[in-house]
């Protein structure tokens, strides 16, 4: 079974990095997401989480917690695995950039901006932050 890794980068006033898919992915094309992807023969869940990061956006997650592993909610769609979602609070790598063709744009947002997104990948995203993030809950 495929595994994934994606990481909710959250900013200390409580912002939120997402990719938008792109159209040719062929799971949630052109929906605002995590960063992250498949984990890759050999390799455990936290190196698959620093190498997906590194090469999406150039951010090296240095504090971060794994806060949710569910299996695909729609495997008839996107086909079947088990998805590993990790809080991120703190990285090395300065600014985020868009440096793959995974995402047509990256950008953040606040928690409202989140939920009136008509396209986020699982309104859950936003429901992990608030529970697991140290900043959200101050």
């Amino acid at each position: 079974m495929i595994e994934t890794v994606s990481a909710l980068f959250v900013s200390s006033d409580v912002t939120v990095l997402l990719g938008l898919r792109a159209s040719w992915k062929r799971a949630w094309a052109d929906h605002w997401d995590a960063i992250g992807g498949r984990v890759e023969a050999g390799e455990s869940l936290e190196q698959a989480l620093l190498r997906e990061c590194r090469e999406e956006v150039g951010l090296t997650p240095t504090r971060y917690r794994l806060v949710l592993s569910e299996a695909e909610r729609f495997p008839e769609r996107n086909g079947e695995a088990l998805h590993h979602i990790y809080v991120v609070e703190a990285w090395d790598g300065g600014e985020a950039a868009n440096l793959c063709d995974e995402h047509t744009e990256i950008r953040w947002f606040t928690l409202d901006e989140m939920a009136a997104l008509p396209n986020l990948t699982i309104p859950d995203l936003i429901t992990l932050v608030r529970e697991n993030c140290r900043h959200a809950r101050a």
